[in-house]
């Protein structure tokens, strides 16, 4: 057993390079507010945007270890036996780590690392907490089922050392706990914890809106972000108001064809990665959520703390942050016809707009500033308190 310090957190996350989103952003805000708290987070990651984010912040990184190989399935199946090696190393990376480092607790938010890294904690004695950004519900899919998904099934075991199991939203807990038998132990550990932000909005207050209706996308640009629908909802609403404008930030292997789709409008801007998203909010009139799937939206939460109207699909984690007609308009997934209608209807409605955007407000105010988020729900599960 090795002498904890009762401040040092690790926060490990890894994801594939080109993804840089609430998951990956997640623990650099969470390093933030924890510092601010008393303790000494780091952030261990191999993702490239994620250390640059953080070093940017002046928050402690540590380049981690992380295998770009995360398809196991079908004939992939052949080479699990280099799937335990590596398993067996990143054991190994992690058990130097935190001899070193002697965390309190370790946070860990990847699924490679779920299983390494929690059994190098074990080991240990060290608090173990996981957050799953709605990868769970497909780890453990057939995890119960003879002859499949191994990697699962490792995860599954990895998950009986952990002390908790964050979800971040009651979508994502369903969808999880589908896969488990009912007398599973796991199902225990499972808590909902919402995802926030820093209330930062009055750092933007001075930013000046354009005088044309200007919607906005944050996106990875791929298919099942619905990107291709909102390019299509908005070439619809331009040709009726030209006064309007759709911007989309974030990156994406589909970009090329998006751009192709618009490139006859020139009032569809690609932006690419932004490292503050928040600045773009600033300047936008709407912002367009059109995803065919999500375990809980960061940016719908940042567009609410921004106060700005919001139009999203009604799937998973959305309906949990958007009451139709209170906080934002919810509409049909892969459904270019019902994007355009309520994009149309806020540039139409002037009191919509004003409406939903104070509304979001206020909900952001009362469930999602994540200094509370972290203080009142996260820190105790370190086995620390808020007063540390």
């Amino acid at each position: 057993m090795i002498r904890m310090s009762d401040k040092r957190i690790v926060l490990i996350r890894n994801a594939a390079p080109q993804d840089f989103g609430g998951g990956e952003r997640f623990p650099v805000f969470l390093s933030e507010i924890l510092q601010s708290e008393g303790y000494s987070p780091i952030i261990v990651s191999h993702n490239k945007k994620l250390l640059t984010f953080a070093q940017e912040r002046k928050q402690e990184t540590i380049t981690g270890w992380w295998w770009r190989k995360q398809q196991w399935s079908g004939l992939n199946n052949l080479l699990l036996p280099f799937y335990f090696i590596w398993q067996i190393a990143l054991y190994t990376y992690y058990i130097c780590l935190f001899s070193k480092i002697k965390p309190l607790a370790v946070h860990i938010q990847s699924k490679d690392d779920f299983i390494a890294a929690t059994y190098a904690a074990r080991t240990f004695g060290i608090k173990t907490v996981w957050t799953d950004h709605a990868d769970l519900k497909h780890v453990w899919k057939n995890v119960t089922a003879p002859w499949k998904n191994t990697i699962g099934k490792l995860v599954l075991h990895a998950a009986h050392s952990a002390d908790t199991v964050t979800v971040v939203s009651k979508s994502e807990e369903a969808l999880i706990t589908q896969h488990l038998l009912t007398e599973s132990p796991v199902r225990n550990k499972i808590t909902v914890i919402y995802n926030g932000v820093v209330d930062t909005a009055v750092s933007y207050n001075g930013t000046p809106k354009e005088d044309v209706c200007h919607f906005l996308v944050a996106s990875r640009l791929v298919t099942d972000k619905g990107i291709g629908e909102v390019v299509t909802a908005f070439s619809k609403l331009h040709a009726q108001h030209p006064d309007t404008k759709l911007t989309l930030i974030g990156d994406g292997p589909e970009a090329d064809k998006f751009k192709r789709q618009a490139s006859k409008l020139d009032s569809v801007h690609f932006l690419g990665h932004q490292s503050d998203p928040l600045s773009f909010m600033a300047e936008a009139s709407v912002f367009v959520h059109p995803t065919y799937h999500e375990g809980f939206s960061v940016a719908l939460v940042e567009a609410g703390m921004m106060s700005l109207p919001i139009i999203a699909t009604s799937i998973g984690g959305n309906v949990e942050i958007i009451k139709h007609e209170e906080t934002g308009l919810l509409v049909s997934v892969r459904d270019s016809e019902a994007l355009y209608s309520a994009m149309n209807a806020l540039y139409l409605d002037k009191e919509l707009r004003e409406k939903l955007a104070k509304n979001a407000r206020t909900q952001y105010e009362q469930k999602y500033q994540f200094n509370e988020i972290v203080s009142q729900q996260f820190i105790p599960l370190y086995g620390g308190s808020h007063e540390n």
